[in-house]
């Protein structure tokens, strides 16, 4: 019996290491090896931090198991790029240098990718570089591509980082915020043209009370406030960051800007004031402008995709909006999805309370994929002050009662404004060319805002929204 027992253990011991010697008595590949991609673009990031993973599969096209000669990457351990092929990680000790990849008949191994930068002495720099494959008669090459960034950062132990002195941020760097960044004791932050800010997970930036915020962007050359996750899939979807909250008494004046991707673009307090122009707003999980009481002007606007409304107006407050393209396509949750909310009432955690609304709404488009794009919520308890004149309106039988009331003058009823494109990940509120908005504008309103979003002219003939043909 001992001896069967042995007889068997040997037997196990010797399978054991044939089988993992077998990998070692492959041929060499002798045909060339397939890839899933030629290129793999690795989305940007910023220098000092490390991407996401990327997976590149390579393919074993003979008959036959092999292994691979040599995979490296071109420069070796001096590479920001970092790889691990089929489970073996790469780096110093290997210099990212790989041989005798073992890979059976008509199957395939995975490499995974990353980049992890260092510093850069430029605002943006190209990683290019090479992932090689040498099999017998055959050298095979994989282009790694990633555009690095170079950024400020702005985080906190606590949560908050605090500044309470003056500061101009230019388009040298990117300027990268974790947490909350609050301005406080009456500091003013100024943001230039072309300049990038991007917000790590529910970040947000804090303008204190006395504080102000200046976005001076430009056409062409607008500022641009998203989420810091660079991929593709990122870029379209909401609540990848907080928003820019002013506090009461605060002050903003933002001009050409693309703000996209959080819970809400901007967060006024009661007495908050925000004067925003040609500026594009896109994809938040609630809504592009939340105003409780605070004060509004805006000209040129382009929002659209937002889950309660683009506009979510309450407790009052002074709002006036001229040729300004309101949609709201959102398909997300089942957020109402409204253009514009308007409300003077508030439920504060003391109960419900109430304030003067004023608001004005001027060769404006409302159009939603909902019934209405238009809801006023009005009580008694305070006044509610509202003209929409000469605009382009979506509404129900079921919605507001437009005839006969004299806040609504000169109103194009349900006639679908044919925005260009409305997607999530590609908004462009233009008009198309048959679109019913064109030529009904009031130019009285239009003299007032004589360019568009794009610098275009609409002295003559306008059309209703943010864009002129």
């Amino acid at each position: 019996m001992k001896k069967i027992s042995y007889v068997i253990f040997l037997s196990l011991v010797l399978l054991s290491v044939f089988s993992c010697r077998d990998d070692y008595d492959y041929n060499p590949a002798s045909a060339p090896l397939r890839f899933s991609k030629d290129t793999v673009m690795l989305d940007t990031v910023f220098s000092t931090i490390r991407s996401e993973t990327y997976a590149l599969k390579v393919y074993n096209q003979q008959d036959e198991d092999v292994n691979i000669p040599e995979i490296y990457l071109e420069k070796g351990a001096d590479s920001q790029f970092k790889i691990n092929v089929d489970g073996i990680p790469g780096g110093d000790s290997n210099n990212n240098h790989f041989q005798n990849i073992p890979i059976r008949a008509k199957d395939s191994i995975y490499i995974f990718i990353e980049i992890a930068p260092g510093a850069i002495s430029t605002g943006e720099a190209l990683a290019d570089e090479d992932l090689i494959f040498n099999t017998i008669g055959h050298t095979q090459k994989v282009k790694l591509l990633s555009l690095i960034e170079d950024a400020d950062f702005y985080f906190s132990t606590t949560g908050t980082k605090e500044i309470s002195s003056d500061l101009i941020w230019d388009n040298t760097k990117s300027k990268v915020i974790y947490g909350d960044l609050k301005f406080t004791n009456g500091a003013k932050l100024t943001i230039e043209e072309g300049t990038k800010v991007y917000f790590h997970k529910n970040a947000g930036l804090i303008i204190d009370e006395g504080g102000e915020l200046h976005i001076n962007g430009s056409l062409n050359k607008e500022v641009t406030l998203r989420g810091d996750r660079h991929d593709t899939k990122y870029d379209s979807l909401p609540a990848n960051w907080n928003q820019v909250y002013l506090a009461s008494g605060a002050y903003a004046d933002v001009n050409y800007a693309i703000v996209r991707g959080g819970n809400h673009a901007f967060y006024l307090e009661t007495d908050a004031q925000l004067d925003i122009s040609n500026t594009k707003i896109y994809n938040f999980l609630y809504s592009g402008i939340y105003s409780i009481g605070g004060k509004v002007t805006g000209k040129n606007l382009a929002i659209n995709n937002c889950g309660t409304a683009d506009l979510l107006l309450e407790y009052g407050g002074t709002y006036d909006f001229t040729h300004c393209s309101f949609a709201n396509y959102w398909n997300l949750t089942l957020g109402a999805g409204y253009s514009v909310y308007l409300s003077n009432a508030y439920q504060s955690p003391q109960g419900e309370v109430y304030k003067n609304l004023t608001a004005v709404f001027k060769n404006c488009i409302f159009w939603t994929r909902s019934a209405d794009s238009i809801y006023l919520d009005k009580h008694n308890d305070a006044s509610f002050s509202y003209t929409f004149d000469t605009n382009l309106i979506k509404n129900s039988a079921k919605g507001i009662p437009i005839d006969g009331d004299p806040g609504f003058v000169d109103i194009l009823l349900n006639e679908d404004p044919l925005f260009y494109k409305t997607w999530f990940s590609n908004t462009l509120l233009s008009l198309k060319p048959e679109s019913p908005a064109l030529g009904k504008a009031n130019p009285t309103y239009a003299n007032l805002v004589p360019q568009d979003i794009n610098g275009i002219s609409r002295t003559n003939n306008p059309d209703l929204g943010a864009y002129q043909n």
